[in-house]
């Protein structure tokens, strides 16, 4: 529990029951039952903080760190109550508190409007992906490297990668260990195989399916994606059949009109005889 006091740039001042020194290069010391100045040249205790911590990305742990360190630069300064046994003598009036309690305000003030600034969100998180990219570069460099799980697997490694899982040893390496631990990792190591196997037949059903999906797409709507002048109450291609028939019914009133009148007019001409057709085709010539 942290009652009390902590400073960066290697120093640290104690009032209570533990102190935080956050130094120049981010490094956390913990002092419990300190009280009084804490130097930097002081041993350093990181402290644990759970497993909570494993479960978390490596973006989260960086994101987490970076605005923890950008909370404590833009606190703002206050002089400790006895500074002024640590200033300086000079000849001129010492400077009142409320001249330096001014002067601190308005740097206290740049000091955050900086922070907003320069360490954004979008910045840290920037900064983050990049740890996290050149972070699982240099994994993935190591794990190409042929028999680097030999030796034993780091926390680091990322078991979740169907490469790492291949080059698992078949058995646990280490000489100290015993059956029970051995027999362990073998148990472990065949049911992450499996459980890896599994996940490839279902990625490959997933592949599958999403192609499926993929060429059902323009099913979703069909009048707009596939052919719009379908067989549909309203589509145009009713309503084109619609004009056709009004078209063919016209054209076969007309028909029938026409053979009616060609009709009457057969009935109403004389008969000729044969002398007759003949003397009229010789007139025609």
């Amino acid at each position: 529990m942290i009652d009390d006091g902590w400073q960066v740039g290697g120093r640290g001042h104690c009032v209570s029951v533990t102190c935080v020194l956050i130094d120049s290069a981010g490094r956390v010391s913990v002092k419990p039952n300190r009280d009084g100045p804490l130097l930097s040249s002081e041993p350093i205790t990181i402290p644990h903080y759970g497993v909570m911590e494993s479960t978390r990305t490596i973006s989260e742990l960086k994101s987490s760190f970076i605005r923890a360190q950008v909370r404590i630069l833009s606190e703002g300064l206050e002089p400790p109550e006895d500074w002024r046994n640590y200033a300086a003598e000079t000849e001129e009036d010492d400077l009142s508190d409320k001249v330096v309690g001014d002067v601190l305000q308005k740097l206290n003030a740049a000091l955050k409007q900086h922070s907003r600034i320069v360490y954004s969100s979008q910045a840290v998180q920037h900064v983050a992906q990049q740890i996290t990219s050149l972070y699982w570069s240099s994994v993935t460099q190591a794990i190409h490297h042929p028999g680097s799980l030999i030796k034993g697997v780091e926390r680091s490694v990322d078991l979740s990668s169907h490469l790492n899982i291949a080059q698992l040893p078949l058995e646990l390496e280490d000489q100290s260990a015993s059956e029970e631990q051995r027999a362990r990792y073998q148990e472990l190591r065949e049911r992450l195989t499996d459980l890896d196997r599994l996940r490839q037949q279902r990625q490959r059903r997933l592949d599958q399916l999403r192609q499926l999906q993929q060429l059902l797409e323009p099913f979703r709507e069909p009048q707009k994606h596939i052919q719009p002048n379908l067989v549909t109450r309203d589509g145009e291609l009713v309503q084109e059949l619609d004009k056709m028939r009004m078209l063919v019914a016209r054209v076969g009133g007309r028909v029938e009109q026409g053979k009616k009148k060609l009709g009457a007019q057969e009935q109403d001409k004389p008969y000729l005889g044969c002398d007759q057709k003949l003397d009229a085709l010789l007139d025609m010539t």
